[in-house]
């Protein structure tokens, strides 16, 4: 019986860095100055909703940066109606438990 060969791919060591290089690399940033900043807000606060960020400068510094909002989460709401309903159980009071573990200590 011929025993099959196993085919192996040609090492590629650029492959790994490059996909590892891609993972970390941080999404792309745009600079506008204020003049264009003004002429192309729409356009820019479009960049900022896909998740781009863009910094508008001033005389060749950066002055604000335009990031895409955060939502912010639902708070948690109680449905207080819905506990008052709900029956008491019927065990020791509170008083009793303290006095118990109190009494059970040496």
């Amino acid at each position: 019986m011929k025993k099959k060969k196993t085919y192996r791919y040609p090492d590629s060591p650029a492959t790994p860095a490059v996909l590892q290089d891609a993972a970390l690399a941080e999404p792309p940033t745009m600079s506008v100055n204020v003049r264009s900043a003004k002429d192309q807000l729409s356009s820019l606060l479009e960049e900022a909703a896909l998740g781009n960020e863009v910094i508008i400068t001033s005389d060749g510094l950066p002055k604000a940066r335009l990031v895409p909002v955060r939502e912010r989460r639902k708070a948690f709401q109680t449905d207080w109606a819905w506990l008052r309903s709900q029956p008491v159980s019927g065990g020791p009071s509170a008083e009793t438990l303290i006095r118990d573990d109190r009494d059970g200590r040496v």
